[in-house]
């Protein structure tokens, strides 16, 4: 190929910017200051394009050095050039800052509306070349994606011991949970009730053995009471939300995900003291496996995030 074009091995950056700046100018002792160069060396630098390409860019008349036809078509082509060589240097610098690249982030639902949407939100807007793959999970299930490799981090509670070894855990968050149901179920508007008079409730649940779900059970035993009956097994959050619409069942939720839902007007919370039984979730990497600029740029943005939601708490 380089036998073929020549210009791959004669053509340089330096070319270009004369060529650009000659045709801008029309004078050789302009292009050189503004090249700081001298003008020789501007002179040399025509020389070696104009002999590359075997034949003259620039005319000298009385209005100063004008491009010949062919020299225009080599400016044009010039300036291309130059915009994709300021555009690569955009894209390292973008990359070195973090804000470019992809960023592979896993998450509980729970942390979704105040710590990682918005900040998601916020980097696209002001990073348009950032790219974010978004994984929804349980914690158990997305401490094995970061194990594996398919996230960069994580959002979630570092409950497996059998990586806790391994992980790095930034405390971000209390879990609490509150019980909710239909806005129209009888007990929507009641004042506060106590988690027994809800123990013949028809109720939704998480998947046996899940986080959540054990959280739950340990609430009705702290309070003395069976695990809930007459229960239906749901793995997924929007699959409770709609069989509340349709039935008088009570469920389980994140009080983030339930104060978003309640929000919308699709369910209450109801008036429950309930103790936390969830504990904390924490932005969790691997001690092993440095995080790339990109993805270093939005976990930072998180935690910055939730310092300024912090100071907001504290002063409002």
């Amino acid at each position: 190929m380089r036998e073929q074009y020549p210009l791959l091995n004669r053509l340089k950056l330096r070319h270009l910017r004369l060529i650009i700046e000659l045709e801008a100018t029309h004078n050789l002792h302009r292009t050189a200051e503004r090249m700081n160069l001298s003008q020789p060396s501007v002179t040399k630098l025509l020389q070696e394009i104009e002999y590359a390409l075997k034949a003259p860019l620039f005319r000298r008349t009385s209005q100063g050095a004008l491009p010949t036809a062919l020299g225009e078509m080599v400016a044009r082509h010039a300036q291309l050039m130059i915009n994709d060589v300021i555009r690569l240097q955009r894209d390292v610098d973008a990359m070195r800052s973090g804000s470019a690249g992809m960023v592979r982030i896993g998450a509980i639902v729970a942390a979704l509306p105040e710590h990682v949407s918005p900040v998601i939100a916020r980097a696209l807007d002001t990073h348009p070349q950032l790219s974010v793959s978004l994984t929804v999970g349980s914690s158990d299930t997305l401490l094995q994606a970061l194990e594996a490799g398919r996230v960069d981090f994580i959002v979630a509670r570092p409950s497996s011991t059998r990586i806790s070894a391994q992980i790095e855990a930034h405390i971000l968050s209390q879990e609490p949970l509150s019980i909710v149901a239909a806005p129209r179920h009888p007990l929507a508007s009641a004042p506060l009730l106590q988690l027994a008079a809800l123990g013949d409730a028809r109720w939704i649940l998480p998947e046996a053995h899940s986080p959540l779900r054990r959280a739950i059970d340990a609430t009705f035993a702290l309070a003395q009471l069976p695990p809930p009956r007459q229960a239906i097994e749901a793995s997924s959050m929007i699959a409770s939300l709609d069989l509340l619409q349709h039935s008088s069942m009570l469920a389980f939720m994140p009080t983030s995900i339930a104060q978003m839902f309640e929000q919308a007007q699709m369910l209450r919370r109801l008036n429950v003291q309930l103790d936390d039984h969830l504990g904390c979730y924490s932005l969790i990497t691997l001690k092993d496996r440095p995080l790339s600029a990109a993805a270093a740029f939005l976990s930072d943005a998180i935690e910055a995030g939730l310092i300024r939601n912090s100071d907001q708490t504290l002063t409002s």
